[in-house]
């Protein structure tokens, strides 16, 4: 998937693979993992948020609700996508995949969606012990855990409908990239 197509044949997709799952399944960390061991482009679709932005998730939140994050993650998804042009690996938001539309971009471009699969009380956990050793990005949401936990069960049946469903809890970000790598065939581009 990595060398040139041939001139004059048509360009095909590159090779994508998307990682959701919910706040702190280790998208972010997993992707920086598979993209390395896969020698793939990798990307944090919050980051690249952020970064055209320039301000944090929870900000934009702040400032512009739901709604309009909402808006701004499907414009940078669709402009990571189309902008891909060699195999890519995609850290998806915590509500990316839930978005019907998103789900329709993801499978337009026939990317892989892998569900990072881990018990919700594991996810509390580690939102809340992130939000201590970093409090100026806190995860608010940690704070009250009846609302985590109803938050999760809302978008637990569109992470089930990824194509891949990888328990992530019990093991390392280079586990859960091998067994990526496993389950979906994927060759790693030589350098």
């Amino acid at each position: 998937m990595c060398a040139d197509p041939k001139p004059g044949k048509p360009v095909p997709f590159p090779q994508i693979v998307a990682l959701t799952g919910f706040m702190a399944a280790g998208k972010s960390t997993v992707v920086r993992t598979l993209g390395n061991l896969l020698g793939w482009i990798s990307c944090d679709l919050d980051y690249e948020i952020e970064c055209r932005e320039k301000l944090r998730v929870r900000e934009i939140f702040e400032r512009h609700g739901e709604p309009g994050f909402r808006e701004l993650e499907t414009d940078a998804l669709h402009t990571v996508l189309e902008s891909a042009s060699a195999p890519t690996v995609i850290a998806l938001g915590g509500g990316t995949f839930v978005q019907p539309q998103n789900a329709d971009l993801l499978r337009a471009y026939r990317a892989h969606v892998v569900f990072l699969d881990v018990a919700v009380e594991q996810l509390l956990h580690r939102c809340r012990a992130a939000s201590a050793r970093c409090p100026d990005n806190p995860r608010p949401l940690a704070e009250d855990a009846d609302a985590f936990y109803a938050l999760h069960a809302q978008r637990l049946p569109s992470y089930r409908r990824a194509g891949l469903i990888v328990n992530a809890g019990p093991k390392t970000a280079e586990q859960i990239a091998r067994e990526i790598v496993a389950l979906l065939r994927l060759i790693p581009c030589k350098r």
